[in-house]
Order: C-alpha cells, then sequence, then structure tokens
C-alpha cells in the first residue's frame, strides 16, 4: 500500500517572494566532512549524503521543455561504499516525444594527500551513453581516485520533453542522507497533482510566488509557485524479503498534470476522469482498434478452432491453449499492441499487449465476453486510485466470464495453466476496461496458493546410513516456479545434479518427474536417496536432521521492525511426513517435541506432530499462511512465528544403541 500526503497547490498567496538559489558551491569542502569517519546516526552505512539538491523548472525559451539540475555530495566511509562513485542517468526517448538530454555533466573526487586538499575531475570522454531499451538510455560514468575516506561531488542539467509527468524527486535512498531539498518552479498555467510518498515527514515545506515569470513570445504571462521541500536525517531504505515495488514505500514527492491553462483562455484538462480514459481507449489504434480489428480478423483465421464447441468454458479453454502455443513472449510489457494483432499472428509473436490483446479479440471472436484488465506488475509500483494515470499501468491480461467463473488468462507464458497468472501481476487492483461499459476496478488476488506436499518413506540402517524414498508434490504458484526451475536445465542429468549440489547430505540416486508438460495438473517428484546420519564419536549415537525439506535455516524477517507490508503474493501451505523405519536395538532418546503455533486472528498456522509403533516413527509438520499479505501492524507476530520455526527446525532426531 503506498503512504500519500496530497499537497494542494495554491497561487492565493499573499507574499511575493523572489526565487533564490538554495543550491550549494561546487567543490566547497569543509575540513570536517574530509575528516569524517563514521555516520552516528547509522554507523554500518558503507557512505553517506551530506547534501543533496534539485531543481525543476520550465525552461521560457522553449516550448514544453522541463529543466532539472542535481547536485549531490557523499562521503565515502567504508571500501563497500566505492561503489557509489558509479552514477546511471536513466533518460527517456520514444519516436513521438523525443529523447531527454543530459549535459553540464561535472564531477570531482576530493581526497586529503599530505595534509593538502588534492580535486580528481571527472574526463568528458569517460561518460558513456549505453541503450537499455527501445525506450530507455543509460547515461553512465565513474569518479576517478575514490578510495575510503573520499568526499565525491556531482552535478548535472537533464532536459525533458515529458512535462506531463514533472521530474519527481525521491528523498530516500539506498544510502542514509543527512539533507535533502527539492525545488519545483511551476507556471501558474499548469495545475499538477502533486503526492508525497513514503512514511517520513518533510523538514521544510514553503511556497513562495515568483511574478512574471514564465513569458512566451506572444506576450503571454505566468506568475510561478515555487515549492521548497527538504528532508535531513533520512534513513537508508533497506529493501527486505517479500515486497512489492520499492517505489511504493520510498519517501519521495511526484507531480502529474492535471489541466493546462492556455493564454488564449481555453483551459485543457489533461488528468481526465476514468470515463474520458475509457472512451480514448477504446478510440486508441493501439488498443480498442486492435481489439475491434483482432475480433473481425480472428473469426476468419480461426474459424475451425471456434466452431463445434457450445460449451463456453471449453471454447475458452480452447482458445486459450491454442493463442497460449501459438505465441512467443518477445520480453517487453505494455498495455497497447507494439506490432499489431495481425502482424503478431502472422510472426508469432510479440509484447504483452499484442498477445493478450489478441486473446481478448479471439475470445469476443468466440462469442465470449471478454475484457482487457491493465494491471501494474509488483515491481512497477501500485497505480493511483485517486485519479486515472495510465501511464501506472505496465501489462494487460484478459478476463472472461462463462457459467462456470470469471478467469484472468495471460497467454504470453507456455507453463502458465488455464485461469492462473504469473505472481508478477500480483499487485493490488487492475482496470476492467469494458466493451461498452465504464470501466471499473478489480482487486487482483492470487487464484492457487503455494502449495508442496513431501512424502518421505526412510529406513536407517547400520551407521547412519538412510536409504529410501521422497515423494514431492507441488500445486499452484510452487507448482509453476518448479517447472520453470527444471526447464531452465538442458537434460535432466544436469538438473538432478544441481538438484544435489543444494540437499546437504543427500545423494540422489534416481529421480523421476511427472507431469511436467501438464500445467493443468500438479507436479509430482520421486526421488530414491541415501542420506547420511551424523555418528556421534563420543558415543554410539546417531543424530538426524528430519526437517530435510522445507528447511527454514534463518528467519527472513531481520529488521525489528517493518513499515511497509509483508506481501507473500499468495497464500502457503508447506506439508511434510516423514515415516522412517529404524532396526531393532535403536532407541529414539531426542526428538522434536509437539508444537502448535498459531498466528493472530487465524492468519497462520505451524505444527510438528510425532507418532510411532514399533520401530517406526513418523513425523508430520505442516506450516499454512493463510494471507497473501500481511500487514505493517501484523509483522511483530509474524516476525516471531518465524522464529519460533527456525528453532524448531533446529531439533534433531537422536538415536542411541545403548
Amino acid at each position: 500500500m503506498k503512504l500519500f500526503l496530497f499537497l494542494s497547490l495554491c497561487l492565493c498567496i499573499p507574499r511575493m517572494l523572489p526565487a533564490q538559489d538554495g543550491d550549494f558551491d561546487f567543490g566547497n569542502i569543509s575540513s570536517r566532512a574530509l575528516q569524517m569517519k563514521r555516520y552516528d546516526a547509522d554507523t554500518t552505512a558503507s557512505a553517506v549524503v551530506l547534501k543533496e539538491f534539485g531543481k525543476t523548472s520550465i525552461d521560457n525559451s522553449q516550448k514544453n521543455i522541463l529543466v532539472h539540475t542535481y547536485h549531490v555530495r557523499i562521503k565515502i566511509l567504508r571500501d563497500q561504499g566505492i561503489d557509489k562513485a558509479t552514477f546511471v542517468i536513466p533518460v527517456r526517448k520514444s519516436a513521438t516525444m523525443g529523447k531527454e538530454q543530459v549535459y553540464d555533466i561535472r564531477g570531482s573526487t576530493f581526497n586529503t594527500e599530505g595534509g593538502s586538499l588534492r580535486e580528481s575531475d571527472l574526463k568528458q570522454k569517460n561518460v558513456f551513453t549505453e541503450n537499455k531499451s527501445r525506450y530507455t538510455d543509460l547515461i553512465k560514468f565513474t569518479l576517478p581516485g575514490v578510495r575510503m575516506g573520499s568526499v565525491i561531488e556531482v552535478a548535472y542539467t537533464l532536459s525533458s520533453p515529458y512535462i506531463y509527468n514533472f521530474r519527481e524527486w525521491k528523498f530516500q535512498s539506498d544510502l542514509p542522507k543527512m539533507y535533502s531539498e527539492y525545488w519545483a518552479k511551476i507556471p501558474a498555467n499548469l495545475d499538477y497533482n502533486i503526492s508525497l510518498i513514503g512514511y517520513l515527514k518533510l523538514s521544510e515545506d514553503k511556497k513562495s510566488v515568483i511574478p512574471d515569470c514564465l513569458i512566451t513570445m506572444d506576450g503571454g504571462k505566468a506568475d510561478c509557485t515555487l515549492l521548497k521541500l527538504g528532508m535531513k536525517d533520512i534513513p537508508a531504505f533497506k529493501e527486505e524479503k517479500y515486497m512489492t515495488a520499492k517505489s511504493n514505500f520510498l519517501s519521495a514527492v511526484h507531480f502529474e498534470l492535471s489541466e493546462i491553462h492556455r493564454f488564449n483562455g481555453a483551459d485543457e484538462k489533461v488528468a481526465k476522469t476514468w470515463g474520458d480514459v475509457d472512451q480514448q481507449l477504446r478510440t486508441n489504434k493501439d488498443f480498442g482498434g486492435q481489439l475491434k480489428k483482432g475480433e473481425s480478423f480472428f473469426r476468419k483465421a480461426l474459424d475451425t478452432l471456434l466452431s463445434g464447441h457450445a460449451e463456453e468454458d471449453l471454447r475458452a479453454r480452447r482458445i486459450y491453449a491454442f493463442m497460449q502455443k501459438w505465441y512467443r513472449w518477445d520480453g517487453y510489457t505494455g498495455i497497447f499492441c507494439e506490432t499489431g494483432i495481425k502482424n503478431a499472428f502472422e510472426a508469432h509473436k510479440g509484447n504483452i499487449g499484442d498477445i493478450n490483446l489478441s486473446l481478448v479479440a479471439a475470445l469476443r471472436a468466440a462469442g465470449l465476453p471478454a475484457e482487457p484488465v491493465l494491471i501494474s506488475t509488483r515491481d512497477n509500483g501500485t497505480p493511483h486510485d485517486l485519479y486515472p494515470v495510465i501511464s501506472d499501468f505496465n501489462y494487460v491480461l484478459a478476463r472472461v466470464t462463462t457459467p462456470k467463473a470469471v478467469y484472468l488468462l495471460d497467454a504470453s507464458r507456455p507453463l502458465l495453466p488455464f485461469g492462473v497468472f504469473p505472481m508478477a501481476c500480483i499487485n493490488g487492483s487492475g482496470r476492467v476496461i469494458h466493451h461498452h461499459q465504464p470501466s471499473e476496478w478489480l482487486v487482483i488476488k492470487a487464484p492457487v496458493m503455494r502449495k508442496e506436499i513431501d512424502m518421505a518413506v526412510l529406513t536407517l540402517h547400520d551407521k547412519g546410513r538412510i536409504t529410501g524414498t521422497i515423494t514431492r508434490r507441488y500445486d499452484g504458484y510452487l507448482a509453476l516456479a518448479k517447472r520453470r526451475d527444471i526447464h531452465r536445465f538442458t537434460s535432466s542429468t544436469e538438473y538432478l545434479e544441481d538438484l544435489s549440489s543444494r540437499w546437504d547430505d543427500i545423494q540422489i540416486l534416481a529421480d523421476s518427474i511427472g507431469n511436467l508438460e501438464d500445467p493443468g495438473k500438479p507436479l509430482t517428484e520421486t526421488l530414491k536417496v541415501i542420506i547420511s546420519g551424523t555418528v556421534d564419536s563420543a558415543d554410539p549415537r546417531i543424530v538426524i536432521n528430519p526437517f530435510f525439506h522445507p528447511f527454514i535455516r534463518e528467519n527472513p524477517f531481520k529488521s525489528a521492525e517493518r513499515h511497509f507490508p509483508v506481501d507473500f503474493g499468495a497464500p502457503e501451505q508447506l506439508y511434510t511426513v516423514l515415516t522412517l523405519h529404524y532396526p531393532a536395538g535403536y532407541h529414539l532418546v531426542s526428538f522434536p517435541t509437539t508444537t502448535l503455533l498459531a498466528l493472530p486472528d487465524k492468519g497462520g498456522r505451524y505444527v510438528v506432530e510425532k507418532n510411532g509403533f514399533g520401530n517406526t516413527l513418523i513425523l508430520r509438520t505442516m506450516t499454512r499462511q493463510n494471507q497473501s499479505v500481511y500487514q505493517a501492524a501484523q509483522y511483530p507476530a509474524l516476525r516471531e512465528f518465524y522464529n519460533r520455526i527456525v528453532q524448531s527446525h533446529r531439533a534433531d532426531l537422536i538415536f542411541s544403541t545403548n
């Protein structure tokens, strides 16, 4: 969940103040900064941002060009912080909007040598441009002469044609910051929705008006609002397991253009209502236009496939299976068609928009009610729900309704069962774009669990040698993950070698896998194994850890507190049954105790049960997380839950012959 504080942009301010330069002097390094050995607020920090300043405005001399200046000074405290001397500046580009430009790059490293200050400056020949994708270039450079104790400084200017997204500012990063300040100079003829994200509070929040800051060539004038936003003593943002995109939680300020007031008196709304967006999408040539053409195209192209199946659920499954096998995903996401439905069909490949909009069109051609669902993937951030921002969405699924159920489908992956979509798509809500009705939000929930059942039947022999079989059954998202894992290898031998290397003290003699190519069924795996128990040299005892898999070696939740949710994506259930036969004359002298742990509000359970008869031991364990997401308030209980599981998994079976 994002934490928003919406800032009202009001130009009716009594004080009329001129803009003043809030930047700091490049190269004016204090002796205190040079002599600094550690940062007391975070003694583990490898580096700390001493000062950071940014300013964004609209260039008066150029139409619709944002100009952003950036300046940062960093102290390197440890060798591990030397990599902070490498800077990467993403720049956007598109065929229609043009490309962002970076210029006036300055960079220097400051060291003390023989009691004197020495500056090593960045040479322009060491600044490189890398083509990351069709949408992004990367400007890269590394400052020279950086070592522990150095102070580094970088400044640059970026110009951008993308005024619809005023330059955001991230107060928080993976480094702690002593102070970060951002100025935004916004002309009165532009209205922006401004949101402050994160749980940290501003230490400075000021507004002033600059008269006639924008003068156009045809005589138009506008005042500007100057926002001065600052934070001090900012802790480093530390990513933890089971979280969505860190952009959801980093303390930052975002801008979204909502309305333009033209100098001729006309007003142009940019941040539309969802009704406006619905209409735009339906008429967009790469979205609604493709769906309309695609429906007609598939009536002809899939005539044989669409006929002969009156039952709607079977028709939907048949179409999905065909589309899933027909296309190869080119690795690009997106909600729009890149190459077009007809071209993608003929090429057998396309981006996510090409493939899943084609699926919607094919389902509609078969007479099934199908709609596209716009989503933002887990690594892309959560979309705004207060006003529509189409750029928030980077993925599209197909929703189809049959008499049996409503399904969300993704035909881009060959291993996805019908009705299951990638876990990366489980990220809050998606927007259903109906054919003729208004669009609506849809909560995206996991359609299946993460589930695994392990059944081990083992025999303990003399001297601690154990033989037997382990049968593993994977369901839901764990089956999907296991199939992907197996398909990474070129042969079963290579997979078996890798599996053996990951299992301590377990030698795998044979492996049989079932339903590997049938995603609609659970994946099964039967292993013939030899396990080495530990023989204590001091006395005739055999030590065996019965929690062979899944074995939780350490608590994934390290921090004492957490300010954001724990997001597993889907509920999980892990179940094991160990049946161990041991020889006559062996005595079980130590074993895991019966355990029952429960999370509050039926959030989950952990159970260990021991039974036995004669010379046979049966040990059952079950770990169940009933929620996909645990809120920050539930974190202490969840952390302790895992602490107790780790302790339980350290308990051994100890046999003695005395």
